[in-house]
């Protein structure tokens, strides 16, 4: 039989065991945190209480779930589905969610469940009622279904066990990653806790939200061009890395930006920003397998619907509001250029504030130790031109939230890390005093994620 300190080591020595125990245990604190507070009191969902605990339901939620629930709605077209640009998150969502449909299907049949009282906490009026009501349902015809609560929940949990396997797929490559950098192990689980003790985490896990892609899209990016310029990854395995890359933008938006990213390695590879016949001939065939599976989501929505609608474009105005600005005049669309980046450094202000300062105090005792250069430069510097782009990309969107903003926070994370281990390799750090002090930050950050709440930034 194992002992308590062999049982520790089995965890730590499988990354996809301790991670998942950590977002367990996160996600299980979270729940008795308290009600989010905004000054408006409102907020984009609504906060589910069950008894002593409680959680926020993000307001898309209902649209994702009825749409997994039913997911020809897609290429339906007598209407718009307003995600029909995410097809990739709907159809695996309903392909996790028809097992556990069967099984919740089989057990609410049975006996037993009927006589243990079950269906009063299934079949009750007032919720059907207000998830029809609901005015992200409206536009569909939910007319004829009886029991929303029951059609709805299998999918529900679909969508909770794609959070749980994002989540965990972030942390596994994260800890890959500043593993293969060189990054000692305590450095890394002090990281990885602003990952999986977030309030990206706490307000969305138990939502029907893509949400936890902003960790696996930034991380993943990384992971790959770290593999890429340590020659580990051929260039027939870029190309099916592009492709597969490409067909993740089917699931999210942000994956767009491994692309740039990808031509950035190469300009950095090469130390130099002249373009030349042979990195256009090496980034050419994976381009074109990159924007292939969008391309042809948009043919077949257009042969099927008559339409193809990206809700981020047409409601949003994501991007193109450069155009509808210029089309006004050149001083209109300086002033909302201006507007628009107030908004943004206010997410900024408050996001990512506390890691560039974390960055600014471990180079200033750099300068002061003149330590010498990181031994993964090109690596270092590629994660800060990563980080520019996808800075800017999101200024640029013209839509500004917290939680779009923290997509950029595991970029900064990579660069912590690779700062600390900088000192660490010249013994400008004491190891032990380090770790002592990571770990009283970690209790602080711990119980500041799960206590404080208010105001509700992720609206």
């Amino acid at each position: 039989m194992l002992k308590g300190k062999e049982v520790i080591h089995f965890i730590k020595e499988r990354m996809w065991l301790k991670y998942s125990l950590m977002i367990v245990l996160f996600t299980f604190l979270f729940l008795f945190a308290q009600k989010p507070v905004t000054p408006t009191r409102t907020y984009c969902g609504e906060y589910i209480k069950v008894s002593k605990i409680g959680f926020v339901l993000f307001c898309d939620s209902y649209q994702y779930i009825y749409l997994t629930s039913k997911p020809s709605l897609l290429l339906d077209s007598n209407f718009v589905a307003v995600r029909q640009n995410r097809p990739l998150y709907i159809y695996t969502a309903h392909l996790i969610g028809l097992p556990i449909k069967y099984v919740v299907d089989a057990i609410i049949s049975t006996d037993v469940f009927k006589r243990l009282g079950g269906e009063k906490y299934l079949y009750q009026q007032s919720i059907n009622e207000k998830l029809a009501s609901s005015p992200f349902l409206k536009m569909y015809n939910i007319d004829n279904h009886k029991n929303l609560v029951v059609e709805l929940l299998p999918f529900y949990c679909a969508f909770i066990l794609m959070n749980f396997i994002i989540l965990l797929g972030s942390l596994v490559l994260f800890e890959r990653l500043l593993s293969a950098i060189g990054i000692r192990q305590f450095v890394i689980h002090f990281l990885s806790l602003f990952i999986v003790c977030s309030g990206i985490v706490k307000a969305f896990f138990f939502s029907a939200h893509e949400q936890m892609f902003a960790f696996f899209t930034p991380i993943s990016i990384a992971y790959i061009v770290f593999l890429f310029l340590n020659d580990k990854l051929t260039q027939k395995k870029l190309i099916y890395i592009s492709f597969i890359m490409g067909i993740l933008c089917l699931a999210y938006g942000s994956f767009i930006l491994y692309f740039p990213c990808l031509g950035i390695a190469y300009l950095v590879k090469q130390k130099s920003i002249r373009i030349h016949f042979r990195l256009i001939a090496d980034l050419f065939p994976q381009a074109i397998l990159f924007i292939l599976p969008t391309f042809s989501w948009i043919v077949v929505c257009i042969y099927f619907s008559g339409h193809y609608f990206n809700g981020e474009v047409a409601v949003f105005r994501e991007f193109v509001w450069v155009i509808d600005a210029l089309s006004i005049g050149i001083s209109h669309f300086f002033e909302m250029s201006l507007d628009f980046l107030f908004r943004y450094l206010n997410t900024v202000l408050i996001t990512l504030t506390p890691f560039l300062t974390g960055i600014y105090l471990i180079n200033k005792k750099i300068r002061r130790s003149a330590a010498p250069v990181t031994s993964h430069q090109l690596y270092y510097q590629f994660i800060r031109w990563m980080f520019l782009l996808f800075f800017v990309f999101f200024f640029v969107l013209g839509y500004y939230n917290f939680r779009l903003t923290y997509t950029c926070v595991p970029m900064l994370l990579i660069l912590i890390a690779m700062k600390i281990q900088q000192l660490l390799d010249n013994n400008y750090f004491d190891e032990a005093k380090l770790y002592k002090r990571l770990k009283i930050l970690s209790v602080i950050w711990i119980i500041w994620s799960v206590f404080k709440y208010g105001p509700f930034p992720f609206q």
